[in-house]
């Protein structure tokens, strides 16, 4: 079973979202919390409330927001239940896939510096050479890694970069997870570059052809973990700056998201959340050895400043990019494939810009309305693969675009 999925009920939750907002929404002055808002707030808190108490959800947290207001920003349930530690607003936890929008933002500041082209092939960066099996002639580019485009496919070595302190054990999993534990309990912490090279390089211990789809790069959407990582080695080589370091130069500590980072020492641990199956067993701590794709430890406060800074760069005013970079950034790359993309970012409603994320013990929501200009933010401690589970976050994503 694949990590970092996202189901497909959000893309009907927000197509519907979406089929409801017209241009004239577009806020030009600053969003005023009116009496009608107000009450939807309070109206808002109470279905929250009842949700949480239907314990199908262990935790989550919420946020609303525009550019320069926040109006609601909640935790609701535990993060931990067995230390009955509820959830809040400063709640540690990784964000799973949502981790992935500092690669797009990191990509654009390396740009402005002239580290890298966007249009250059991987290649010209990389120690080893990547060459996609199937069409050798056509060379991947760093805009092709940023868009899934690149041909990549994860699935030969899925799961191999979850890393976790103790053994998984099959009693606590569904049936369905049986043949493939033994597999994660396999894993071998390891440096990220290391790692990629096994994947990607012919020399390498794990490569395998299948690895790259019958489908020349630029031609094909396909999300891929590996590719965003290998996009994230490119841009610390290109810079000559570990990554961790490069995104809390560029965009961690000048948003001051202070609760957030790349490691679990950095963080709040007493804040922190528990991680939970899908049948509620709390997870040994684990961690990814292609952190960039998944890794990144924050929670909604600091996460809200972050997709703040994106909704005014969307408007021109960001301080992190130029407003070109950001125009580029969240431009779709292909109106002909079959998912819409810019930059990283997921564009494939036409009315919104964000990301969402699945992992283990993790699900995640983070989008913003371009023409309302409204940022919605959901985070919970369970990776929700059953139906139940999957309607009751949904059913709560959903409810927080009711608001407008």
């Amino acid at each position: 079973m694949p990590t970092k999925l996202i189901p497909v009920l959000f893309v009907l939750l927000l197509s519907y979202a979406c089929a409801n907002k017209k241009k004239e929404d577009k806020v030009e002055e600053s969003f005023h919390l009116t009496a009608e808002r107000t009450a939807r707030l309070d109206s808002l808190n109470v279905f929250f409330t009842q949700k949480a108490n239907e314990d199908i959800l262990p935790g989550f947290a919420v946020s609303i927001f525009s550019k320069d207001t926040v109006f609601l920003s909640k935790g609701y349930g535990f993060a931990n239940m067995e230390k009955q530690l509820r959830y809040n607003p400063q709640t540690v936890q990784m964000i799973a896939s949502v981790s992935k929008t500092l690669i797009g933002v990191a990509l654009m500041k390396a740009v402005e510096e002239g580290k890298l082209s966007l249009d250059a092939p991987i290649n010209e960066y990389l120690p080893y050479q990547v060459v996609h099996a199937h069409f050798p002639d056509s060379l991947i580019t760093v805009r092709h890694l940023a868009t899934h485009t690149s041909g990549i496919n994860d699935e030969p070595n899925g799961g191999k970069g979850n890393i976790f302190a103790k053994p998984l054990l099959k009693e606590n999993w569904r049936e369905v997870w049986h043949p493939i534990i033994a597999k994660y309990n396999t894993n071998e912490t390891r440096p990220m570059d290391e790692f990629l090279q096994d994947v990607f390089s012919e020399k390498g211990a794990w490569y395998d052809e299948d690895t790259f789809l019958n489908h020349a790069p630029g031609t094909h959407y396909e999300y891929s973990n590996y590719g965003s990582a290998l996009l994230a080695h490119i841009i610390e080589i290109a810079a000559q700056t570990d990554y961790r370091e490069y995104t809390r130069k560029h965009i961690i500590d000048p948003l001051q998201m202070k609760r957030s980072g790349w490691s679990k020492a950095e963080v709040d641990t007493l804040n922190h959340i528990a991680y939970y199956n899908d049948r509620y067993h709390a997870l040994p701590e684990y961690s990814i050895v292609t952190y960039p794709d998944g890794g990144f430890y924050s929670t909604i406060e600091d996460m809200t400043l972050f997709l703040q800074e994106m909704m005014r760069g969307y408007d021109g005013e960001g301080k992190l990019l130029s407003a070109a970079s950001y125009e580029e950034m969240f431009t779709v790359y292909n109106d002909s494939l079959d998912s819409r993309t810019g930059l990283i970012w997921d564009l494939d409603q036409g009315c919104c810009i964000g990301h969402g994320g699945n992992d283990f013990g993790i699900a995640t929501m983070m989008f913003f309305f371009k023409e309302q200009g409204i940022g919605r933010i959901l985070f919970s401690n369970l990776d929700v693969q059953q139906e139940q589970q999957d309607e009751a976050f949904y059913g709560i994503h959903n409810e927080l675009y009711t608001f407008e």
